[in-house]
């Protein structure tokens, strides 16, 4: 399996709560692909004792660079969040299969919920210097302007850029789906993706596939040991049974996941 050390160069407060870490890390730099993520170990010893896993949210190989977004949710995130600059980490990555490319050209669509922003920012960012260099809308939302955390860094990189928040402190007021059906009806998009919590995704899911949009989704999931061994990370499957979203994912298909059995869980 992929291995690596990378320290912390820089961390910045982005939001309550949330934290960009700037690592320096160059076999992630030089290798990691938009949607990809790094399976990172909180600390030295065994507690906590699991690994966290994280998108890749920005490289740059010229500078040894690797930024994640983290959102602190319990012990182990606050604890990674709270390291001095200068913190070794031991990390596996870059893991997973990444988001297709879009065709020359396309007219495409990204909707991002939360911290599922940053594999969408990877994703544009690549798309900035290619040829016949995609036309990029998106929409971002959150429960309020604070949960909108890096929107500069996502806007910059689209042609179009939305955002909506559920209490109406930033952007138009709502949810990223009720934004989302009037701006497919607007300019209908060749192709989208999505990244955010599964209730969302869930929904975006019907709008595409009742629309005849091709949809690619990155699943957010508990992971234990991330190399698919541990199956803790494993979700419904379309055809039956169950997918991993470390190893199958965690991007995916949209109509290779079985969206009613997920809102089951």
């Amino acid at each position: 399996m992929p291995r690596a050390v990378a320290h912390l160069k820089r961390r910045e407060t982005v939001g309550p709560g949330h934290y960009l870490l700037h690592l320096a890390c160059p076999e992630i730099a030089a290798s990691a692909q938009p949607g990809q993520f790094i399976h990172l170990r909180v600390g030295d010893g065994t507690d906590p004792l699991l690994r966290r896993p994280f998108s890749v949210m920005l490289t740059n190989p010229d500078e040894d660079d690797v930024q994640v977004l983290v959102r602190t949710v319990g012990r182990g995130t606050e604890l990674i969040a709270d390291h001095e600059e200068g913190k070794q980490y031991d990390l596996l990555g870059p893991l997973g299969h990444g988001w297709p490319k879009p065709g020359p050209g396309e007219d495409i669509m990204l909707v991002a919920g939360g911290v599922g922003v940053a594999p969408l920012i990877f994703l544009a960012d690549s798309l900035r210097t290619v040829e016949d260099r995609p036309y990029v809308r998106a929409i971002f939302g959150g429960a309020d302007q604070d949960a909108l955390v890096c929107w500069t860094e996502f806007a910059s990189r689209c042609e179009e850029f939305t955002a909506v928040t559920e209490d109406g402190s930033a952007g138009e007021t709502g949810l990223v789906t009720d934004v989302l059906v009037p701006e497919i009806e607007r300019d209908r998009p060749q192709r989208a993706y999505a990244c955010g919590p599964d209730a969302m995704l869930a929904v975006v899911a019907e709008i595409c596939a009742g629309a005849g949009i091709p949809l690619h989704v990155s699943m957010e999931q508990w992971m234990g040991c991330g190399v698919g061994a541990c199956l803790g990370c494993a979700i419904p499957a379309a055809e039956g049974g169950y997918v991993r979203v470390c190893t199958e994912g965690p991007v995916f298909d949209a109509d290779q996941i079985d969206w009613e059995r997920m809102n089951e869980r």
